[in-house]
């Protein structure tokens, strides 16, 4: 007897994406958030939320009216705009639109965020304003599987079938993943002070 087996398809089931960005000539827009961010920790105790030892702004960037901000705002409206079509190409953006909210994280040396995830929202993500260098894991950003049976076996090399997967960002980068993917942020062990701002995004439908 002889048997032929070929492969069919793989579908990618509870697929958990995580889409990487580079904002292109970034360094004058950093230098503008940097310098905004700087203003607006002068202006403002901040927030209390994931962040240890760190600063965390009020939820209001999109809302803000400095150039950077202005500028960084349509770059992650226009992320989360390929990101969705590249997972659903058809979707109707013309029915839907992006509501969003962001802040500023700026964590000193020593400062990170502990483990959290985003309800009530979509898309997550975050843009990389200054990102020092640090020894080992310093400022990396750890995602935890979100699936809740406990495994024991993997296969080495594939992602799909690990516990946790870290990426060390570098600045001009924006990662965007779904809001229920649960993640924290390793102590920044650089001498300077790591910068981002993260932000929520969902969908609502057009009046």
């Amino acid at each position: 007897m002889t048997l032929s087996l070929n492969l069919h398809s793989i579908e990618p089931l509870f697929f958990t994406p995580l889409v990487k960005f580079e904002l292109v000539d970034a360094n004058a827009l950093n230098r503008q958030l940097l310098a905004e961010a700087h203003a607006r920790r002068t202006a403002s105790a901040g927030l209390a939320r994931s962040n240890i030892d760190g600063w965390h702004s009020e939820d209001d960037f999109f809302e803000r009216e400095e150039p950077g901000s202005l500028a960084l705002r349509g770059q992650i409206i226009e992320a989360v705009r390929q990101a969705t079509l590249q997972l659903s190409p058809h979707y109707d953006f013309n029915r839907f639109g992006i509501q969003a909210e962001g802040w500023i994280n700026i964590l000193p040396p020593g400062g990170m965020n502990a483990p959290h995830d985003h309800p009530g929202w979509v898309w997550s993500g975050c843009y990389y304003v200054h990102t020092p260098d640090g020894d080992g894991r310093s400022g990396e950003i750890e995602f935890i599987d979100s699936r809740t049976n406990l495994r024991t076996l993997s296969i080495e090399g594939a992602p799909c079938f690990a516990s946790k997967f870290s990426v060390r960002p570098s600045a001009g980068q924006l990662l965007l993943f779904p809001s229920y993917l649960k993640h924290w942020v390793a102590p920044n062990r650089g001498v300077e002070e790591r910068v981002s701002i993260a932000f929520n995004a969902r969908f609502a439908r057009r009046r």
